[in-house]
């Protein structure tokens, strides 16, 4: 019953923004991709289904056909695995949204969904994952890039970390969106990490 009131507010929302998305060409300049401005109403929706919630728009131009979105898991700075890993057409314009919603508070469990519209189209995907541990503190971070170029591979858009060190935690710098290969150390400092990246083709 919760799972399908979220798809049905995930689709009003989509349909919100899709009110929206002839401006996005406008707001969002070509071949890149950007945080999305949302209205109250667009936040209202957004924070009556997901606990944390991450939406980017883009822009493409006729060269690029098709994107594809996935969330990243690392554990003490390593690589563990992959969730929600999507491909989709896409023409021109369109945003993704990435978000999460405790599903289970028993268990630990939390539902991690990532949906893309582009083209009167929307795919959405998602998964249970379980985030366990007492007292973990979460941090969540954006790419603080206005405008990301979607020439770029793997493009970090959005993290979410989480750690039981008492010394507390932090962001990730602003340095590890641009690059992340020379800041990956960074990831130590979380005992997971989760990180929603994409690629435009």
């Amino acid at each position: 019953m919760r799972r399908g009131l979220f798809f049905v507010i995930l689709t009003i929302l989509l349909l919100s923004l899709v009110a929206c998305n002839e401006d996005v060409s406008k707001n969002v300049k070509t071949n890149t991709i950007s945080g999305a401005k949302l209205t109250e109403r667009e936040d209202m929706l957004l924070a009556g289904t997901a606990d944390q919630s991450f939406v980017f728009d883009f822009n493409a131009n006729n060269q690029y056909k098709e994107v594809a979105v996935w969330v990243e898991k690392y554990e003490s700075g390593k690589l563990v695995g992959e969730l929600n890993r999507m491909s989709t057409e896409i023409k021109n314009t369109g945003t993704i949204i990435f978000s999460t919603a405790k599903v289970n508070e028993e268990n630990d469990q939390t539902r991690f969904s990532i949906s893309v519209h582009s083209d009167d189209a929307t795919n959405t995907t998602w998964s249970p994952e379980t985030i366990k541990g007492d007292n973990l503190a979460m941090v969540l971070g954006k790419n603080p890039s206005e405008s990301m170029s979607i020439k770029d591979k793997n493009i970090v858009l959005a993290s979410m970390g989480y750690s039981s060190s008492e010394k507390g935690i932090s962001d990730l710098s602003t340095d590890f969106y641009s690059d992340m290969g020379s800041h990956i150390d960074e990831l130590k400092n979380f005992d997971t990490v989760y990180l929603l990246r994409c690629t435009f083709k």
